[in-house]
């Protein structure tokens, strides 16, 4: 009708717009009636009534909820442009603070001893908010205890133990600060101050005159089956591998099932990931990193990398000057949420080759792990993605998933989040894929009677 409109242009609608005041039957709220219905009312049974209609249009269109076109977008934040917070700078700062702490603490047990007051303060290896606390309000009954004035402006010397005071109240502020930081940040790289659940991310388009520069955003993934968005799921996450094993949860919560096929790039392809659809029955077609660069022909240019080095039939792996590589150890990997055997092999030939420059810079020679089971699933994959079937699906995975997001971002014009927060995110991603499936089935409606109507005639 007219795309994603905010709250005050929808109020608006409604009082000038004759096809808005018909559904609304003569009323108009305004923009704030709208907000609290949204944010008391829609808030918690959302998701519900998302995988309601859903139900609905599986029952009355052709869906074929069995596969599952798995596609991620990020979507620009509601946060101001210079928000940055880089958790790698405030570890740096963290660090040199608590160094100036130790600086002030010395200093500070020098001049008691000068002064031959009694007190001496112990240097710690921790931070501690607290305890810098218990420091400012020790020194600042000392002053109280000796008359001692706090002096502020020009022309007013301040006492020493005033200048230490006013140090250590700075130094609780900044430990205090970035605690808080590090609690916000929740293990990412990054965050924005407006909205803290947002993460820096690399995005197509930027306001900074197309520089490609860091924006707070969401990485949203959605599902889709014959047009229709099945299920999101929103994170903080820049990359996609991490976000396939929640969303497919997510979507078992909601249906009670699996699809058996998620068609999807290379950018899902991992250990994790694949195990995690075996243990659930679902057919590998997601492509790999390395995929595309396995099937080239072999060149000078490419014959040094890692993926080109593949076993032969009894088992030896050869470098492109024909030296085998010996296996050296094998060891068990518990860091994801699949424990994985990876073997190491090493080269003992490099001394003395001619290729050695174009093929590795370290001193030991060329290495190389690789995990048997990785290259079996990833051998299934490809066999997939080769067939008749594979092909179809992934054709339809650019049109389908990629569609969809020009559909939202294009069509429809929502290309940046208006609410801030995760959960309310996800409440207003859930109302645009709501629209765009209403949309859908009308559609979709529209055109069976359409087709009815020539048949009778």
């Amino acid at each position: 009708m007219c795309g994603y409109v905010y709250l005050r242009k929808l109020a608006s609608l409604c009082r000038y717009d004759i096809r808005f005041q018909f559904i609304m039957d003569g009323q108009t709220p305004s923009h704030m009636a709208f907000h609290r219905f949204i944010h008391d009312d829609l808030k918690i049974p959302i998701e519900e009534i998302f995988y309601d209609l859903n139900r609905y249009f599986e029952k009355n269109d052709t869906i074929d909820a069995d596969i599952l076109y798995i596609d991620g977008t990020k979507f620009e934040a509601n946060a101001n442009k210079m928000t940055f917070v880089w958790m790698k700078a405030t570890k740096k700062f963290r660090e040199k603070r608590w160094i100036r702490i130790m600086d002030r603490l010395q200093s500070l047990n020098r001049y008691c001893k000068k002064e031959e007051l009694p007190y001496r303060f112990s240097i710690l290896k921790e931070f501690s908010f607290e305890y810098l606390a218990e420091i400012t309000d020790t020194l600042d009954r000392i002053m109280r205890s000796k008359h001692i004035e706090e002096q502020h402006g020009r022309g007013h010397a301040k006492h020493p133990l005033q200048r230490y005071k006013e140090g250590f109240v700075e130094d609780a502020e900044k430990i205090l600060k970035y605690s808080i930081y590090y609690k916000l940040a929740k293990g990412r790289n990054s965050f924005s101050k407006t909205d803290p659940d947002a993460t820096f991310m690399h995005m197509k388009y930027d306001y900074y005159n197309h520089t490609n520069v860091f924006k707070p955003g969401y990485n949203v993934q959605m599902g889709s089956s014959n047009g229709y968005i099945r299920h999101i799921y929103v994170s903080g996450d820049a990359y996609d591998l991490n976000t396939c094993i929640p969303f497919m949860e997510g979507y078992h919560r909601a249906y009670g099932c699996f699809p058996r096929k998620t068609p999807a790039d290379a950018g899902y392809g991992s250990y994790d990931n694949y195990c995690y659809c075996k243990e659930h029955d679902i057919e590998l077609y997601m492509k790999y990193n390395t995929m595309h660069k396995e099937q080239e022909k072999v060149t000078d240019k490419n014959r040094f990398k890692s993926c080109m080095m593949k076993p032969d039939e009894e088992g030896n792996i050869y470098c492109p000057q024909g030296h085998a590589f010996t296996l050296e150890q094998t060891k068990e990997s518990v860091k994801g949420r699949y424990p994985r055997t990876i073997q190491f092999y090493h080269n003992e030939h490099c001394e003395g080759c001619p290729l050695r420059s174009q093929c590795t810079r370290s001193k030991h020679g060329r290495t190389l792990q690789r995990t048997d089971k990785l290259a079996e699933m990833q051998i299934e994959v490809r066999e997939n993605l080769l067939t008749e079937t594979g092909q179809v699906l992934m054709k339809q995975r650019s049109i389908q998933a990629e569609g969809i997001f020009g559909q939202i971002k294009q069509d429809q014009e929502y290309d940046r989040l208006w609410r801030r927060k995760e959960t309310m995110v996800k409440l207003e991603l859930l109302l645009v894929s709501i629209g765009h499936n209403l949309r859908k089935y009308h559609t979709h409606k529209m055109q069976k009677l359409k087709t009815n109507q020539k048949n009778h005639s």
